[in-house]
Parts: C-alpha cells; sequence; structure tokens
C-alpha cells in the first residue's frame, strides 16, 4: 500500500488539512504523469529528426504507454474536479479510439516510397501536436485542457476563501512570514497547535526558494505580511514544494520535486496570462503561453540546477518591485 493510500485511510478530527494534503499529493501525481507523456512525445520526435533504426513494434508501444499514461493524467483530474469527470472520460475515450485506428491502419499507395513504421510514427506525432483529419484535437491539447479543469477547481475563489479558513484555524501560518506552511505527511496526521518558523521544516526546495530573497537571512525573507493577509500557500515535504497564492486577482502556481535523481526532478509554473512571468523565471524554461494562462517547464535537471532556479525564482516572486506589478 502506498503511502498516499494510507493517508487516505487514516482518520483525524481535522478531515479538512488531511483532504487537502491528499489534495496536493494528487496533483503531483497529475504533473509526474503529464510529465511522462512529454517525454515520450520527445522520444518519438527525437526517433524521427535523427538516423534511428526502430520497429513497427517501437510505435506500437510508444502509442500504448501515451495511452496508458493520459489514462492515470484523467484520472488523477477527475480525482481532483470529480465534476469534470465525465466530459475528460468521454474525451479519452476517442483518444483511445483514434490510438487503435492508428494501430489498425494500412498504408496507401502513395506511402510506398517511404518506410511503414516512419510512416505511423510520424502519423503519431500528428496526433500528439497536430491536428488529425477528423477534427479532434491533439494528446497535447487534451493535456492542456485537462490542466484548466483542475487549475480551475483548485484555485477558484471558493476554494482560495475555503482554505485561507481552515489554514488560520489549525495555526499553519509562519510566524517570521506572511505565508501558510504545510507539512504535507506531519500535518495531514495532526495539525499542529501553534505557529512555526520556517526554519522548523525539513524541505530541500523550500529552503532554497527564500534563500536569496532576504539576503541570505532566512528571517527576513519572502512576503512581508502579517498572518492576518497571508497570500501564498506552501505546501511541502522534503524533496517536494507545492507553492500557490491566495490572491484573487493572481494566478501563480509553482510545483517541483528536488530529489537529487535527474530523470524524475522537475519545476512546473502556471501564472494568469497576465503575470509577468518574464521577470520571474531565468531562462531555460519551456514556456506556453495560453489565453487562459502560461505554462512553463523545466525537466530532467539536475540538484544544482534545481536550487539556483528556485533561488531565482524566490527572489524575483517576492520582489518588491514585481509584487507590484500583480
Amino acid at each position: 500500500m502506498s503511502l498516499l493510500d494510507k493517508l487516505k485511510k487514516i482518520g483525524h478530527r481535522e478531515t479538512g488539512i488531511r483532504d487537502f494534503c491528499i489534495q496536493t499529493i494528487r496533483f503531483k501525481k497529475f504533473l509526474e504523469n503529464a510529465r511522462a507523456l512529454l517525454d515520450l512525445f520527445a522520444d518519438g520526435r527525437e526517433k524521427v529528426l535523427g538516423e534511428y533504426i526502430f520497429d513497427r513494434h517501437y510505435v506500437v508501444t510508444l502509442i500504448d504507454s501515451v495511452v496508458d499514461r493520459l489514462g492515470r493524467m484523467v484520472y488523477d483530474a477527475s480525482v481532483l474536479v470529480p465534476e469534470s469527470g465525465e466530459e475528460l472520460y468521454a474525451a479519452y475515450d476517442r483518444h483511445k479510439l483514434a490510438a487503435r485506428n492508428l494501430i489498425g491502419s494500412t498504408p496507401s499507395a502513395a506511402d510506398d516510397a517511404v518506410d511503414p513504421e516512419y510512416r505511423l510514427l510520424s502519423d503519431v506525432l500528428k496526433w500528439f501536436q497536430g491536428t488529425e483529419n477528423t477534427g479532434n484535437i491533439s494528446v497535447m491539447e487534451f493535456m492542456r485542457q485537462t490542466f484548466f479543469h483542475v487549475i480551475q477547481g483548485l484555485e477558484s475563489n471558493d476554494a482560495m476563501t475555503r482554505n485561507q479558513a481552515l489554514f488560520d484555524k489549525n495555526g499553519l501560518h509562519a510566524s517570521d512570514m506572511g505565508i501558510y506552511v504545510i507539512d504535507l505527511w506531519k500535518d495531514a496526521l495532526s495539525p499542529p497547535s501553534e505557529n512555526r518558523s520556517i526554519r522548523d521544516f525539513n524541505s530541500i526546495p523550500l529552503r532554497h526558494l527564500f534563500m536569496d530573497s532576504g539576503n541570505g537571512d532566512l528571517e527576513k525573507a519572502g512576503p512581508k505580511a502579517n498572518q492576518h493577509t497571508a497570500a501564498w500557500v506552501a505546501a511541502v515535504s522534503e524533496y517536494q514544494l507545492s507553492l500557490t497564492t491566495l490572491k484573487p486577482n493572481f494566478r501563480f502556481r509553482l510545483e517541483t520535486l528536488a530529489s537529487g535523481y535527474e530523470p524524475s526532478d522537475f519545476i512546473f509554473i502556471f501564472a494568469g496570462p497576465n503575470a509577468p512571468l518574464d521577470k520571474i523565471i531565468p531562462d531555460g524554461f519551456h514556456v506556453e503561453r495560453t489565453n487562459y494562462g502560461q505554462f512553463a517547464w523545466s525537466l530532467s535537471i539536475t540538484a544544482k540546477t534545481i536550487e539556483d532556479t528556485l533561488m531565482i525564482i524566490g527572489r524575483n516572486l517576492f520582489d518588491e518591485s514585481v509584487r507590484r506589478m500583480q
């Protein structure tokens, strides 16, 4: 049984904190499945662009892996925002059908000059990121839409108001900063009886986020606010950080895993369309902008790069001039 499953089975007088922690951990799983899909896309593109030899088995396995990971992502989304589950699963079923049609397709006479496995992989990449002739959206676009559903649910005004009341009630405010801090595993079992300091948390990414935002002095770092005006929530474990804002007119969410294992570590950011993202993140991120918001991510990065990047983000995010733009 996983830690998440165990946590779900634990009863406690304050179920709100436990549910928030479970939700945050589930969102991390959602991002991990999205990250795995991006890795699959990258591998397929690399095979087409490079001088690789592959067979039909590789392409079929790639299709199956995409369908599997996409299903896991949809499951995570339906747990996070149950009201969107029916719509998301209907779209997922269409992608499963598209995948089945790709595997069962036969080349036309015009394709005789192209090896069938290369033609099939080319069609798969169009399914990933292009628009099919049927007019169905690409897998990538479906991922974006799924993410929008999740973010809209997690960051609704009702959710922010409910969380703020819950955090105040349970003393989750960091007394040295205007921020709520939650230990994902400990606080889910037993919320603290009094406020704590940032120093009380054994979280590598949290420490680096605030390390350079106050001239190296953690007591002076970070957002300046009192207990009644906290505008940020940091949910943490030793290697995980989930930072989000409670400001109604400024959407920003940072998710990172900093375990030191490069193939699994990542930084993922979502920001509203008007957020000054270029003034917050350093170079090196893949950034996509939509009418709803901005996505930025960096995958397979070293522990040193994550540490340096979080220090820059923390310094920029809580810089007074940038805050005035929020």
